[in-house]
Formats: structure tokens, C-alpha cells, sequence
């Protein structure tokens, strides 16, 4: 089962865009045994983006938000 936690909120004149890191703890195998893996989720609104690093998401938070204009 997958664990979401909120990370961070970018605000912006296009609204708010949340940033969740998603942690699933049941793709481990033997070889990753311990290891979870993580990916992140960008939510605005009705919009939801995945991507698979932290710098990618507020790349996009920031483009949703309009923050980066």
C-alpha cells in the first residue's frame, strides 16, 4: 500500500499546487529487500502529475501555480 505525504504547497497566481512524496513499500524484492521506493505526486485542482524526483516536482508545481512567472 502506498503512503502519501504532503511536502510542500506552491502558491501562485494560477492557485495552489501541492506536492506529495509517495512512498510504496510493497515493489521492494529481494535484491532492494528494505528499500522502498519513492515517487512524487503534483496535485492542482482536478490535475494530477507523477514524476519520479523531488526537483521535477516543484518544477511542476511551479509551472501549475504560475510561481514561476
Amino acid at each position: 500500500m502506498a503512503d502519501r505525504e504532503l511536502i510542500t504547497v506552491v502558491e501562485g497566481p494560477k492557485g495552489k499546487a501541492e506536492v506529495y512524496e509517495v512512498s510504496d513499500d510493497s515493489s521492494s524484492t529481494s535484491a532492494t529487500s528494505g528499500v522502498m521506493s519513492s515517487s512524487y505526486e503534483v496535485v492542482m485542482g482536478s490535475t494530477t502529475e507523477t514524476v519520479m524526483t523531488l526537483g521535477e516536482a516543484s518544477i511542476v508545481a511551479h509551472e501549475l501555480s504560475g510561481a514561476d512567472n
